[in-house]
């Protein structure tokens, strides 16, 4: 008898309202700091991700500037990145500058008359 007694008891105090709510905050204490987590690690996916998209640019952008290097070790490097750069010929070479007419045409202002000038020019 003081076995199914103290049982009552025991079921009695895990059953009770403060134990509950004691397990509700535990569980809702818990859960945040899940979800605070989850967060963390979507976040560090995404670093990682860009962090890699950044690496293979970078590696690229390095094979690209050894190549660079490469051809300008070269003698024919040379001259082509300083005619590319300078505008330059050889000694015995000619150049030709071609250069685009259309900018002064459109620079110049058409030329504004006044209403009375208009007027007269109706009757010439």
């Amino acid at each position: 008898m003081k076995d199914l007694q103290r049982k009552r008891k025991i079921r009695k105090t895990l059953y009770s309202r403060g134990v509950l709510f004691g397990l509700l905050l535990v569980l809702i204490v818990v859960s945040k700091a899940t979800i605070s987590l989850y967060a963390k690690e979507r976040e560090s996916q995404k670093n990682l991700s860009l962090a890699e998209t950044n690496l293979s640019t970078l590696s690229l952008r390095e094979a690209r500037l050894q190549g660079d290097i490469a051809r300008l070790k070269t003698s024919e490097g040379i001259d082509a990145e300083i005619r590319a750069q300078f505008q330059v010929a050889k000694p015995g070479e000619k150049m030709v500058v071609l250069v685009d007419d259309r900018k002064k045409e459109a620079e110049a202002p058409a030329e504004q008359k006044s209403l009375v000038t208009k007027f007269f020019d109706l009757f010439r």
